[in-house]
This record gives structure tokens, C-alpha cells and sequence, in this order.
């Protein structure tokens, strides 16, 4: 996508959104806000869409916010996603690129496009206006090479590999590896959605069918891409796949995957039900499957809540029914999970249910007491305020944000640079001065403290879930200190 303004420079400056805050004290730094708009320059698309890069004078180059958005309705773009019904609604809702960087005022800046902006029809007639004009100059550029000629110079770009390309070099990754050329297949796997389905799907289905060789020959990770590209997707297709995968019995599913089941495992099942909660249910009641699988499967109803998929009260009525329906003493840690759901969810209508299964020792208490969710047990005199329930499902709402490929496998350790130095250690809550207008950066600076040294801080050895507890329970350390 190329900027309007590099076609139409007079058009732009005289019809380019601008906002202006005028004092500090806000949730924006003093300065001007431009909202510049992108659009496509393939000739025969008719996407009908923009993205508008939000910057600021003061540093250009930086995108404080990259929006999507689209002004036809929902079923277009739903048509001219191939069938992606949710990915129509957010293009005409507007919503964050996820394909670009953001800025911790993205969120802001989104909201002020939504509310202030898109609610103007004189803005939605520029924006299709501008659309228009834009589209008709890029027919009359001339073709400067043929698409064979482009693909010979540019094999190795993201949106010219074929699918047997990406496959495999998203089929094994080394104990160390540079990052690029598997975003780089990420990336086109994205753009070619529709054509990697299948093949995703079928990877999956190939460690399900026989996890032990997996088990043995850890590089090759094609199943973990598979499931983070078809959680992005909202793929629907892919459910039965994934309930195969994460009802493997044992803990299979979670050496086969390290970290992503209790940290994106909510997320990643939620992504593929389509907001239909039988899925997760029936994860939770089978006591064969995992006890952190069932647990992230309790969680993904909330997700299906926060997400907009389903209301609050059916949510509410499900965990209520958990409360009756599980099995009994059944899972310690799984109860455990439940009576939790009222932190997270800020459920203190379920309060009830809770004190009965505290009272039937059904629950771990070494995971979670009844004076954690209840306000009317005695805290403890050790003077902790713990987090209000509000600020619990904010929390929660943070760590259950939708799947984005990129963004979680670029994380991987193997994907990091152990000779790096990272440089000294910026100063808490100080905003990087890339993404601040100018005007912000002339802060104040208090008077330097005395300050004793501090002791070095010396982490203790890493225990593997496997391991004996190092308290001297003789119990697994999963089982023991390891499940808080």
C-alpha cells in the first residue's frame, strides 16, 4: 500500500485529518496528530479500504497507530474475505492492523477514529473519494515487468513463496535460528490463507496420529506454526484437529507445544469454536485430558465473553453449571481453576457455588483459598491489598488478546540473539522518545536520591515440571510448589 499524499500532495494537505492537542495532562502528549491514508495499488482490486498511519510531525517515521478500516458494510468485506464474517465486522468497526506496529497510544488513537472520524459522512464520502482517485491513477501507471520477471528477482519475498515453500521452511527450526525467512513464510502463509488451510490442518493431525515421534525430534515444528496461523485465522475448520491434538493423553500435548497451552491456550481454543462453548465444556468435563488443557478450556468461555462472541449471562450460566456437573472430588487443580473464574471474570454472583465446593474439599487450596475470592472471609495481618476485581479482569482481558503468528513465534528463545547486549535498562514508565512529539520530551527531572547499592539478585536453579518438588513433598514439582 502506497500513501495518498505521495500521488496527490495538494489534494492531501488540504484533506488530511489532522488532531490537535493543545496541553499535556491528557491521554496524548501535546502535538499534532496526522491521520495519513494508505491504499492499495494492485489495479484490479477493489478492496474498498484504507490504512490510515497515525504520526506525528516530530517524528515521521514513527506509526503511533496503523488502523484498518473500510466504509462499505460487513457483508462485503465478509464476501471479499472468503467468508470471514468476523474479519468483515472488525474491518468496518475499525480496528488495529495487526500486521503493523502500534504504539502504547494505539488504543487511544483507534477510539478517536472510531468515535470522532468514522461517525462523519463528510469524512466516509473524502475517504471513498480519495479511494477513487487513487485507483483510477494507478490504472493509467504503466507495467514496468511482468509478474515472472518480478517472482525471478524477488524469489525470496514473503508474498511470491508457493505453499510447498513455506511448508518447508516452517518444517524445522535449528536450536538457533534467525527469524527472518520463517516471518517471511508466516507471512506469506497469511496471505495465501485459504490455500495453506489443509495443509495446516493435515500437519497437525500428523503429531496426533503419532505424538512419540515428535516427542523425539523436537526441531521439527510445523504443528506449533499450524496452530498459531489457523488461531489467527479464526479458523473453524480447524476445531476437530485441535481437540484431537489437546486431548492427547498425559501431558503429550504440553511437551509437545513448551509454554503454549497455559500461556495461549484460552486464546488458541477460543479462536477456532466460532463462539460455540460445547467445544471448551466438553474438554473441561473429560477427566482423561489434561488438567492444564481442561483449565485453559474454562478459561477460553471467558475469552468467548471478552471477545464479544457471547454475553456474559450465558458464560455465567456455564460456570455455574460446571459447579454441579463436574466430577467429584474429580481434579483438585481443576476446581481450583473454577472457584478462580470468579477473580478473573469478576463473578462474585457465583460466590455460592464456590463456598460449597470450598466446604466439600474439592478444591487445591495450595493453588487458591476461599478468603481470595470471597470478601467477606478475614484476610490475612500481612498488610497485602490484593488486586481489586476489576483490575483482575482487566488482566485477564491483557493476557487473552486474539492470536497474532508473528508476534508469538518471533518470541521463541530460539529465535533470540544470547550475545546481544541489550544496552543499559530504561527508566520505568519513561516513554521511548521515538514515539513522543517533541514538546512531551521536555520533562522535568527531580533531584537524585542517596541510594544504598542493591544486593545482587542470584535466581535459583530452574525446575522442570517433571522434577521433585525442592520443598520435600516427594510429589512431582507440577503437582506441588509448581502448580502456584
Amino acid at each position: 500500500m502506497i500513501a495518498f499524499h505521495t500521488r496527490f500532495p495538494e489534494l492531501a494537505a488540504r484533506e488530511t485529518r489532522c488532531l490537535h492537542v493543545l496541553a499535556d495532562g491528557g491521554p496524548l502528549p501535546k502535538g499534532e496528530y496526522g491521520f495519513l491514508e494508505y491504499y492499495c495499488t494492485d489495479p484490479d482490486c477493489d478492496c474498498r479500504r484504507v490504512l490510515v498511519r497515525v504520526t506525528t510531525p516530530q517524528a515521521p517515521d514513527t506509526a503511533l497507530a496503523t488502523i484498518n478500516y473500510g466504509w462499505e458494510s460487513p457483508e462485503f468485506y465478509t464476501d471479499w474475505m472468503h467468508g470471514d464474517e468476523q474479519a468483515g465486522r472488525d474491518i468496518t468497526a475499525a480496528s488495529l492492523d495487526p500486521l503493523h506496529p502500534q504504539s502504547k497510544y494505539a488504543d487511544w488513537l483507534l477510539d478517536y477514529f472510531q468515535t470522532m472520524m468514522i461517525t462523519s459522512p463528510e469524512y466516509l464520502a473524502r475517504l471513498a473519494r480519495h479511494y477513487e482517485l487513487f485507483k483510477q491513477d494507478q490504472r493509467k501507471r504503466p507495467i514496468t515487468e511482468s509478474p515472472t520477471a518480478t517472482a525471478a528477482r524477488h524469489r525470496t519475498s514473503s508474498s511470491l513463496m508457493t505453499i510447498p515453500e513455506i511448508l518447508r521452511q516452517l518444517e524445522r527450526v535449528p536450536d538457533k535460528a534467525d527469524f527472518a525467512p520463517y516471518e517471511a513464510a508466516l507471512r506469506a502463509a497469511i496471505d495465501q490463507r485459504e490455500a495453506i488451510v489443509p495443509e495446516l490442518i493435515a500437519a497437525i493431525d500428523r503429531v496426533s496420529a503419532d505424538p512419540a515421534h515428535y516427542l523425539k525430534n523436537h526441531e521439527e515444528c510445523l504443528h506449533l506454526f499450524a496452530i498459531y496461523l489457523l488461531a489467527q485465522f479464526r479458523e473453524t475448520r480447524a476445531l476437530d484437529c485441535f481437540l484431537r491434538f489437546f486431548s492427547l493423553p498425559g501431558e503429550q500435548a504440553l511437551d509437545l507445544t513448551g509454554d503454549l497451552v497455559t500461556e495461549q491456550g484460552a486464546a488458541i481454543l477460543a479462536s477456532v469454536c466460532g463462539g460455540d462453548p460445547a467445544p471448551p465444556l466438553k474438554l473441561i468435563h473429560d477427566e482423561s485430558i489434561n488438567e492444564f488443557v481442561r483449565s485453559q478450556a474454562m478459561d477460553a468461555l471467558l475469552v468467548q465473553c471478552v471477545w464479544g462472541e457471547r454475553p456474559r449471562e450465558a458464560v455465567i450460566a456455564d460456570l455455574r453449571g460446571l459447579f454441579s456437573t463436574l466430577a467429584k472430588p474429580g481434579d483438585g487443580y481443576v476446581w481450583a481453576r473454577l472457584v478462580g473464574t470468579i477473580n478473573d471474570f469478576n463473578a462474585l454472583e457465583l460466590l455460592p457455588e464456590a463456598r460449597q465446593a470450598f466446604a466439600e474439599n474439592l478444591v487445591d487450596e495450595s493453588i487458591i483459598g476461599l478468603e481470595e475470592i470471597d470478601p467477606t472471609v478475614q484476610k490475612d495481618s500481612s498488610g497485602y491489598v490484593p488486586p481489586s476485581p476489576e483490575k483482575l479482569y482487566e488482566w485477564f482481558c491483557e493476557r487473552n488478546t486474539p492470536i497474532d503468528a508473528v508476534a508469538e513465534c518471533s518470541g521463541w528463545p530460539c529465535f533470540g540473539d544470547e550475545d546481544e547486549d541489550p544496552g543499559p535498562w530504561p527508566e520505568e514508565d519513561e516513554p521511548a522518545a521515538k514515539d513522543l512529539p517533541a514538546p512531551a520530551l521536555d520533562l522535568a527531572r527531580g533531584e537524585p536520591y542517596d541510594i544504598p547499592a542493591p544486593t545482587p539478585y542470584v535466581a535459583p536453579p530452574k525446575i522442570g515440571r517433571n522434577d521433585p518438588c525442592p520443598c520435600g513433598s516427594g510429589k512431582k514439582y507440577k503437582k506441588c510448589c509448581g502448580k502456584t
